[in-house]
């Protein structure tokens, strides 16, 4: 498929000229992973060009939305598409592929090229694996800068780091009875990391995030303490329980696979339940509940627990955003967080929700262009600072 061919399907395809057979081929090109990153490209390219049609009746909107929405239910994968709201309707059409978006806007827009604010931000590049080593004695290793092998051992254990950017720990036999010394791991904004602990629990740490764990598990049940984001397989020991505790709950479990989202700027925390079985406490109020795979508990004084799409949680850990109708303030905490930028707001973005995924490996830039196209918001982008503008005010603000 050469770029000019799916082109000319997408213009076809706005213009409903496709013939049953082009329009096969079309469907087949979306639903091909191997052309997913050509067609991100495209989607791009194409609709910021000027000679691109952006105007479209509500109607036909509609009735392209019912049909992507049909197809996305099909194939389980949710477009990065905004979520229709009273000043606009906007449909998508592009199956988990990055965003391809028709809007209908009043005259007075039509026909305005896309900011190019957001070219600013090409120098802002996504996170990567970065983390510091806080040993029992205070001491720091900064766990991108060390070459791979063993770089630290205290009370009988070793800790090696692997090829593949892990930290692994080896506990010397016979230390059932020594009392346990503390480390600490920490994730900047823009970092992630992987830790096998010392029982052989996988732990996913996001950015700017730390837990806290025994360098070696001689208690009775195995306790760590986190902050921020985590995704946790836990291995089996049904003589020693495996216990998360954060600011506002503790989560107990004998060997099962959950997130946990506890950052001190999220309203609630929330625990997503894969695999096994884990229960949720509140030491405030001696509340608990036990989740069920697929169940998401959220905390705020209270434990509430909802049917969710569990894997969704946990996107994150697969190098990908997920949004579900998810507000512009809530996006924006986590850009903040991977591509360890600050956020201001300029003028009443609230109602502005999206949903769907987008590739957490992509420049800062590039998504935030992919947001653009939705003709709903604007990005200014001042150094290390992102300004978030609704459309309209973005606007009238060039043409002054």
């Amino acid at each position: 498929m050469t770029p000019e061919t799916f082109k000319s399907l997408l213009r076809g395809y706005r213009l409903g000229t496709l013939s049953p057979e082009e329009q096969q081929q079309l469907q087949a090109l979306l639903h091909d992973p191997a052309y997913r990153e050509q067609l991100e490209n495209l989607f791009t390219e194409d609709l910021s060009a000027p000679d691109f049609p952006v105007t479209t009746g509500k109607e036909t909107l509609d009735m392209v939305f019912e049909q992507v929405k049909l197809q996305t239910e099909e194939i389980k994968v949710i477009s990065f598409r905004p979520m229709r709201w009273a000043a606009a309707a906007v449909v998508v059409l592009a199956l988990g592929i990055g965003g391809y978006y028709l809007s209908s806007m009043p005259g007075s827009l039509q026909g305005n090229a896309m900011s190019s604010a957001t070219k600013k931000g090409e120098n802002i590049l996504p996170g990567g694996n970065k983390a510091v080593l806080t040993l029992s004695d205070g001491s720091r290793i900064s766990l991108d800068d060390m070459a791979n092998g063993e770089i630290a051992k205290e009370s009988g254990v070793k800790i090696t780091k692997t090829a593949d950017g892990r930290i692994l720990y080896s506990v010397r036999k016979g230390l059932s009875h020594v009392k346990p010394s503390y480390n600490t791991i920490s994730t900047p904004k823009g970092g992630q990391y992987q830790i096998a602990l010392p029982d052989g629990t996988i732990v996913w740490l996001n950015a700017a995030s730390s837990l806290k764990y025994p360098s070696s598990f001689t208690e009775k049940d195995r306790l760590v303490t986190l902050t921020g984001e985590a995704y946790f397989e836990v291995a089996k020991d049904k003589k020693r329980p495996f216990r998360v505790k954060t600011v506002q709950q503790e989560v107990e479990v004998l060997g099962t696979h959950f997130n946990i989202n506890a950052y001190d700027d999220e309203e609630v925390v929330k625990t997503t339940l894969i695999e096994g079985s884990v229960k949720v406490k509140l030491p405030s109020s001696n509340q608990s509940t036990v989740l069920k795979p697929g169940e998401q508990s959220s905390v705020l004084n209270e434990i509430k627990v909802n049917q969710v799409d569990a894997n969704s949680a946990i996107d994150w850990k697969q190098g990908l955003f997920w949004f579900n109708d998810e507000s512009i303030y809530s996006i924006m905490r986590q850009f903040s967080r991977w591509y360890n930028i600050d956020v201001e707001y300029r003028g009443n973005v609230s109602n502005i929700r999206f949903g769907g995924q987008v590739s957490r490996m992509k420049n800062l830039s590039q998504v935030l262009r992919i947001m653009e196209l939705t003709k709903s918001i604007q990005f200014k982008v001042e150094g290390n600072k992102i300004i978030v503008m609704p459309y309209v005010m973005s606007i009238t603000n060039q043409t002054k």
